[in-house]
């Protein structure tokens, strides 16, 4: 699709994805945050019904806050993407930030295995998990993978903002179109 051809949005609607863009990234980032508290009060917990509520609450805060973020982020960016000179490919920021989104749906998945495990063991066994190995290799999971996490977050953020590296060179570049034909 040439960039004459592709269906374009107009400036108004253009600023309402960017709005929607913005309003489910705070939903998404918020959400990493709030599972930091969370992880801070499980960490220095002396309380077995304190540890079992944190590790619930940390769920509640992934179905509540950041899974609607990370698919509202998605879904936007999408859009935008489709609908605007910003285009799939165009700019390295861009794709630094679709394959950083893509990531981030993986390691969900795999953050949302140890959330699960450690709201069960600490249901079973209130403070006397922090004496299994099993629940002390998961929050260590969970501790390691939300650094991960809230990284590469920030990492978006920041190139989100400064658009570094430029434009790709390629197919739209006409001097490449007479070079390869």
């Amino acid at each position: 699709m040439t960039e004459s051809t592709k269906k374009s949005v107009t400036r108004a609607q253009r600023n309402w994805l960017v709005i929607l863009h913005l309003i489910t990234t705070v939903l998404f980032v918020g959400g990493s945050f709030c599972q930091w508290v969370l992880l801070l009060t499980i960490l220095n917990t002396s309380n077995g019904d304190v540890l079992y509520v944190s590790h619930s609450l940390m769920h509640t805060v992934d179905i509540a806050l950041i899974i609607p973020g990370l698919l509202g982020v998605t879904i936007t960016g999408i859009m935008l993407s489709m609908k605007t000179q910003w285009g799939f490919f165009k700019f390295y920021w861009i794709i630094n930030k679709e394959i950083i989104t893509l990531l981030t749906l993986i390691l969900g998945s795999v953050l949302n295995i140890y959330v699960r495990s450690t709201i069960e063991l600490s249901f079973d066994q209130r403070l006397q998990a922090l004496q299994n190995p099993v629940y002390l290799q998961d929050r260590q999971m969970l501790v390691v993978l939300s650094i991960i996490q809230t990284s590469m977050l920030i990492y978006v953020i920041v190139i989100s903002i400064l658009k570094p590296w430029g434009k790709r060179k390629g197919k739209s570049n006409p001097s490449l179109q007479k070079a390869g034909s």
